[in-house]
């Protein structure tokens, strides 16, 4: 009995010195409120649930799992894998298909080159920006699935303006900027929407699984990639084309 009594005033004057630091680091002490001591409390415990919440480990065990209900839990991953693929092939058919489809004058292949490359760098600054805005925005839901949508816009723009010369100087590389804001947007909210929606016992799993989706996402862009190039050299008029043009 006296070791139990011994044991649990430990655990309350443990409990209590954690309170009364809690207390000092949010400026409790010293300072006159109209709050009590009770609400005081109340509003530790709050903060306690919620944190406990986000960091717990409910959830399945995922070593445990079979192979076939890895894939059923991977496949609930659909709200962040179908934008990351979505912006990238989108970005990607872009790099691959539009940008090496445009020079000034188009026929010029140091032209074209020229506008590929400078096209490219502007495009990275975008990504590099966006990638680095994590820690001062997190994009909601709707906007993580919105910025894909303005990205397939971009590849639709630009392979009008490839074909049609409605716009075409060196002014489209404000454009090729925009794309790159919206693919390191993508890409860096996907992965804190993760962070900030899932059980803690599961983000590691996801992580990995989500990460793939960008990597179709590239592959299915370089084989579409092909077949835009040679649409719009076709309508341009220019050799070199790897592919042959479907629409021919």
């Amino acid at each position: 009995v006296e070791l139990h009594t011994h044991d649990a005033a430990t655990i309350l004057s443990t409990t209590g010195s954690r309170k009364q630091k809690h207390r000092r680091r949010k400026g409790y002490d010293g300072v006159h409120t109209s709050a009590s001591e009770g609400d005081i409390d109340e509003w530790e415990d709050e903060f306690d649930v919620a944190v406990a919440s986000h960091d717990s480990d409910d959830g399945p065990d995922i070593p445990s799992l079979t192979a076939v209900q890895r894939l059923k839990l991977s496949l609930t991953f659909w709200p962040y894998m179908i934008p990351l693929f979505t912006v990238y092939a989108a970005e990607y058919a872009l790099q691959a298909g539009t940008w090496t489809a445009i020079g000034f004058p188009v026929d010029s292949v140091q032209a074209r080159d020229q506008f590929y490359e400078y096209s490219n760098w502007v495009y990275q600054v975008g990504v590099f920006i966006s990638r680095s805005s994590g820690t001062v925005y997190q994009a909601s839901m709707l906007v993580f699935w919105l910025m894909p949508i303005l990205q397939c816009i971009n590849l639709a723009l630009f392979s009008y303006i490839a074909a049609t010369h409605v716009w075409y100087d060196y002014s489209l590389l404000i454009l090729c900027f925009y794309v790159g804001l919206l693919g390191g947007g993508v890409y860096v909210n996907g992965y804190l929407r993760i962070n900030a929606d899932l059980p803690k016992s599961i983000r590691e799993f996801a992580l990995s699984t989500v990460s793939v989706a960008d990597t179709f996402g590239i592959i299915f862009a370089d084989f579409v990639g092909l077949f835009i190039q040679s649409c719009l050299y076709q309508k341009n008029g220019i050799d070199g084309a790897v592919a042959q043009c479907p629409l021919s």
